[in-house]
């Protein structure tokens, strides 16, 4: 049950972060036009961390999820 729970989770929290990707990207590019200066390139670490939250969620969604299936037809 907590697997199931982690993988709800995990699921939930992929969805709302993909959707606020895109307009924090476009924050950024706004505020660097406008002279902002950033120590870190905000950019490609939001590119980063997007590729790393697919790559968690792709495991969590994908092996972790066929290997708890059994286990999810014989609780039903």
């Amino acid at each position: 049950m907590q697997v199931m729970t982690h993988l709800r989770d995990v699921k939930m929290i992929q969805n709302r972060t993909m959707a606020e990707i895109e307009p924090m990207k476009e924050t950024i590019v706004l505020l660097k036009k406008h002279g902002e200066v950033f120590q870190e390139d905000y950019l490609v670490a939001l590119e980063r961390d997007k590729n790393k939250l697919k790559e968690v969620s792709e495991f969590a969604l994908g092996p972790v999820k066929e290997e708890i299936l059994p286990l999810q037809n014989q609780e039903a």
